[in-house]
């Protein structure tokens, strides 16, 4: 088995948009509400967010290959909820198409991308999850992330809480 992860370029558009609408939509089903979760994680919209995002350079994008197939992505930058301490980074998304759930490939690419972070001298990492997503949330405490009784929420058609791992 062959894998690879590498940081994305504006040629990675449209896999990236692929891989966070396709992973969206299977892993948040029954949480966010189908009309909610079909409009924002559209593939249109995701790859348009992401031409956006490598054209400013931030957040950083990598994306995983598992045997030359795209498999998953992981994004990180700074911090969007309001800590604007400089030791402080936010992991803001990773993503895995749904065949590559239970394969390692999430490991690697938290572990990459921890790394890469470790690179620039931080050691603070936040990461936000819905609170029900328990298959994301056993995934992060697995790898250490605990959930430090922060909240916050929002209203996608209905109240959801995020909670900081």
């Amino acid at each position: 088995m062959s894998r690879l992860i590498r940081y994305a370029d504006l040629n990675d558009s449209e896999i990236l948009g692929k891989i966070h609408s396709e992973s969206s939509q299977a892993g948040f089903k029954g949480i966010i509400p189908d009309n909610v979760l079909y409009d924002v994680f559209s593939f249109e919209r995701r790859t348009k967010r992401f031409i956006n995002e490598l054209s400013i350079g931030s957040p950083k994008t990598a994306i995983a290959f598992e045997n030359n197939k795209p498999a998953g992505l992981i994004s990180f930058g700074s911090c969007r909820y309001g800590n604007n301490d400089k030791s402080w980074i936010e992991i803001w998304r990773v993503y895995l198409i749904k065949e590559f759930w239970g394969s390692g490939v999430a490991e690697d690419l938290v572990e990459w991308g921890i790394n890469e972070i470790k690179k620039e001298n931080i050691e603070n990492i936040e990461l936000w999850v819905l609170e029900e997503n328990m298959r994301a949330r056993s995934f992060y405490e697995k790898i250490g992330l605990m959930h430090d009784n922060t909240f916050q929420v929002s209203d996608s058609g209905k109240e959801l809480r995020y909670i900081k791992q």
